[in-house]
């Protein structure tokens, strides 16, 4: 079981590859901002992963969870931090699971707090790690996410060298 913000939802959900996180960690945990924000707003908008996300919600197992403020709105703001944000964080916290984010902000925030984080890259190398991929196609897969979100560079090619010695 792990916990999750909008971004990796979002950006897994746009490659086709949301598949990963069921097979990684069976259950994924939302707080229900999170699924007011990628999916009642993202179907506002048009946007083909909010539906996507929706239709495992559906399918039991992405779970929402209504997670008690505890003080998210306080963290949130002194921490310079989405709400999700703060939200999934603290829920990964009380469930002491790993929590999936893809802001750099807001995953050195939940380290500093002792939380194990990965996010949506990540994810792309543990797929490869445990063989529900190829090398090949976890490298089509981060040409995909380099097109879904933003990455430098630097970390593109660090994580291309890490995914080809993979395997």
């Amino acid at each position: 079981m792990t916990v999750s913000n909008s971004g990796p939802l979002i950006h897994l959900a746009m490659i086709g590859r949301l598949d990963l996180l069921e097979s990684l960690f069976g259950r994924v945990v939302i707080p229900r901002t999170v699924k007011t924000e990628v999916v009642d707003r993202g179907k506002e908008e048009g946007k083909a992963d909010a539906f996507l996300v929706e239709g495992e919600i559906e399918n039991g197992w992405i779970v929402v969870e209504d997670y008690i403020d505890g003080g998210a709105e306080d963290i949130a703001n002194s921490a310079g931090i989405e709400l999700g944000e703060a939200k999934a964080i603290l829920l990964a916290r009380s469930k002491q699971c790993l929590v999936l984010l893809d802001d750099l902000a807001t995953r050195r925030f939940a380290m500093g707090l002792g939380l194990e984080v990965t996010g949506s890259i990540g994810v792309l190398v543990r797929g490869v790690k445990v063989g529900l991929m190829s090398r090949k196609e976890g490298l089509d897969t981060l040409e995909k996410l380099a097109r879904a979100m933003w990455l430098s560079v630097g970390v593109y090619e660090d994580v291309r060298k890490v995914v080809e010695g993979l395997g």
